[in-house]
């Protein structure tokens, strides 16, 4: 009873003294972010995994079985699985058939739909309205519940045609049922690997919390280090000293935990869409992880727990320090910068001979020489910074601008433990933003040939029923010309196009109907040279005249090619709805490379997720170094309150706040996103295929913006309530 008492004692102690210290209340409230930061984190890795699962579990339950894999069950319906596109944006579309009364539904269905009916996701019917989506596989009758979609915000379609001799019973699948394991349809096959999701969360959300903890933790180290000294005399054994960090630490740790958790509390009960990226969790996918990510908040309170003892504790001699690295750089450190900037940007290419994996140890190594160094840079511009503030100071009798001017000449050190995260945080977020667009050479040229020929040319995959043909050519919008093209395959596997149309469409493109002359990769008209650069590698594409709806009996294949008379955009709507409708059920409407172009749309995904956990990590690492310069600068304002108060301004506080605060945070992230430019010039080259990300940097840009004059504004007030209550005190 007595221990237990003692104990009870020891946190008690800590629990009142981290509050009547001098700078307790803003080291509480950094435990409160940092407590509450970790765990969002931890949520965030935890969650991820679980949405993978889920995501795993929908679209096993969904998967056909397929009759050939168990021959002794019976058929229920025939399925074929087809792709269609929003923009670029692909997504699946399932041609299904019953073949017997009672066939079981695919889950998230209600009812079969009717022949010439279709069946839809919410958010497809939703985003696709305006694109006619509601009529383009026949009417939309119903909605797929949450149960049929591998995300709540999956685009899918199930498709009955209005003759069920649509289907291609070569290519469609006779299956008993549901629930094969694994990934046959659906959104799930262009998502990233939970491997690059969870390593992005890791180093962009988890270490800068780990690190916002490690700098709330040191906080007020002065007072506890006296503390601490004083209960080693009084003969306190370690644990006893743990117990009394315990007890200052708990209450901010579990106020920072509750409201970390809060957000996957409330997440479990509804659905929540994360900002920038659009994804939409799914609430049962948390509910079922509850128990997990309850351990991971658990698990960051204890983190922030046992920090506060780990980090401070007593030595030998007696005395107390806090286990971080001591020591200055060198003064010629920040003339490193220059040369490392010029190592990065030029040094890759002309060092690595080609190679891609010396190019990129090279360029690695430069960027991290650069990130090291600018702190230094930013440091001392903030020393000559604060030298001319000095003079200009005392020769306008400015005195808010005299006193920020001496500090910030006479202690730099502080600006660049202030600016360093920040910008090591900017370069992380920049190169992993960089690395994620890097496209292949095909991807890159699929993207260019987009930009240069947009909708104006579009390529289907040509039936062998003539009839079809017939009938989707029947159902064009009037000045939509059609062409069919073939390939021969010869005995060496080389592949010749040509192409057949009539005189008009012919002459649409400029060929004469009785010599019409072949067109290769340098057409004049863009839509051909694209056409011949994807098909046949550059070569001519012959040109005869005859009717385009005959059977393209060949090796090589068969494709309608559609073009405007004029050169216009083609109406993509109404095509795809004639190619689903009357064409076949995998009509492979495209542009020419269009394939390509879902790997680009996949990549650039990328972003939006290195974005929001990019924002969150960089708004953790720079509330750690804020209120890190808070507590610096309220020690600070503690030394030059009698001048507040002697001559009755507090306005002094606002341009000294302003000079050594808000001034730093902005200059790192203008340096840091400059910078991010000339180390990004080696992975935009063409042959790299990086490209930059303007969303990604503005929204770096406002969040640090926001925090610095969040940091400008709390820093203000704090000088002023320090001075309010200052009285003399004989120290």
């Amino acid at each position: 009873m007595k221990e237990r008492s003692l104990n009870r004692q020891l946190m008690t102690v800590g629990w009142h003294a981290g509050r009547s210290v001098r700078g307790g209340g803003l080291r509480f409230v950094a435990l409160v972010c940092a407590a509450a930061t970790l765990t969002l984190a931890m949520t965030a890795l935890i969650l991820s995994a679980a949405a993978y699962d889920g995501r795993e579990l929908r679209s096993a339950a969904r998967n056909p079985i397929i009759h050939d894999s168990a021959p002794s069950q019976p058929g229920v319906a025939l399925w074929q699985p087809s792709f269609d596109k929003i923009g670029q944006e692909q997504y699946s579309v399932v041609y299904i058939e019953p073949l017997a009364a009672g066939a079981p539904l695919p889950p998230g269905l209600r009812a079969w739909p009717r022949p010439g009916q279709s069946v839809l996701s919410p958010a497809l019917a939703e985003r696709g309205g305006s694109h006619g989506i509601l009529t383009r596989y026949g009417q939309a009758s119903g909605r797929i519940s949450e149960p049929g979609l591998a995300d709540p915000d999956e685009l899918l379609a199930y498709v009955r045609p209005a003759d069920d001799r649509f289907i291609d019973r070569e290519k469609a699948f006779v299956i008993n049922g549901y629930g094969e394991p694994g990934v046959m349809f659906g959104n799930s096959l262009n998502v990233e690997s939970l491997k690059v999701l969870a390593t992005t969360v890791l180093g962009l959300l988890v270490l800068p919390a780990l690190g916002l903890t490690v700098i709330a933790v040191r906080m007020g180290a002065e007072a506890r280090r006296r503390r601490t000294v004083l209960l080693d005399a009084l003969g306190a054994s370690w644990s006893a000293r743990s117990l009394v960090n315990f007890g200052e630490t708990l209450l901010p740790a579990f106020v920072g935990t509750v409201l970390g958790v809060a957000p996957a509390l409330w997440a479990s009960h509804n659905q929540v869409t994360l900002p920038l990226t659009g994804y939409t969790m799914s609430s049962a996918d948390v509910t079922r992880s509850a128990s997990s990510w309850l351990i991971g908040a658990l698990a960051a309170f204890m983190v922030v727990v046992l920090t506060a003892s780990v980090l401070h504790r007593a030595q030998r001699g007696g005395g107390t320090r806090l286990q971080a690295a001591r020591g200055r750089l060198p003064r010629w450190w920040p003339t490193v910068f220059p040369f490392a900037v010029l190592f990065t940007v030029q040094g890759p290419e002309l060092l690595s001979n080609g190679n891609t994996f010396l190019f990129l140890l090279i360029y690695s190594t430069g960027v991290a020489l650069t990130m090291a160094t600018l702190p230094s840079v930013i440091g001392l511009l903030i020393a000559v910074i604060g030298r001319a503030l000095s003079w200009i100071g005392r020769r306008a009798g400015l005195s808010g601008t005299l006193v920020a001017g001496r500090w910030m000449a006479g202690d730099p050190g502080i600006t660049v433990r202030l600016v360093a995260g920040l910008v090591i945080a900017i370069g992380l977020v920049g190169q992993v933003q960089l690395h994620s667009s890097r496209l292949s050479s095909e991807y890159a040229a699929a993207r260019a040939s987009a930009e240069r020929i947009g909708d104006t040319i579009y390529t289907l995959t040509q039936p062998k029923l003539s009839d079809r043909t017939r009938a989707f050519l029947a159902g064009l919008p009037s000045g939509v010309q059609a062409y069919s093209m073939t390939g021969h395959t010869d005995s060496q596997n080389h592949t010749t196009f040509s192409i057949q149309a009539t005189c008009t469409a012919l002459e649409a493109i400029n060929r004469s109907c009785s010599h019409p002359t072949p067109f290769g990769a340098t057409d004049a008209d863009a839509r051909l040279s694209e056409l011949a650069r994807w098909f046949s590698g550059g070569a001519d594409i012959s040109l005869r005249v005859g009717p385009v709806d005959s059977s393209p009996a060949t090796s090589g294949g068969g494709y309608l090619v559609l073009l405007d008379t004029d050169g216009k955009p083609l109406p993509v709507d109404q095509m795809r709805q004639a190619a689903y409708t009357r064409l076949s059920p995998t009509p492979n409407a495209e542009i020419p490379g269009g394939s390509w172009l879902i790997g680009t749309e996949t990549r650039a995904g990328r972003g939006a997720w290195v974005a929001l956990f990019g924002v969150a990590g960089i708004a953790a690492m720079a509330l750690a170094l804020s209120l890190n310069s808070l507590a610096e600068f309220q020690r600070f304002s503690r030394s030059v309150a009698p001048i507040g108060v002697l001559t009755g301004r507090r306005r002094i506080f606002l341009a000294t706040a302003a000079w050594t605060l808000l001034l730093p945070v902005l200059l790192a992230a203008g340096l840091g996103l400059l910078t991010n430019g000339w180390l990004a010039t080696p992975l935009t080259n063409p042959i790299v295929g990086a490209s930059l990300s303007t969303s990604v940097l503005a929204t770096l840009a406002i969040t640090l913006v926001v925090v610095a004059f969040v940091v400008w504004g709390v820093g203000s007030i704090s000088a002023i309530r320090t001075t309010d209550r200052w009285k003399p005190e004989a120290d």
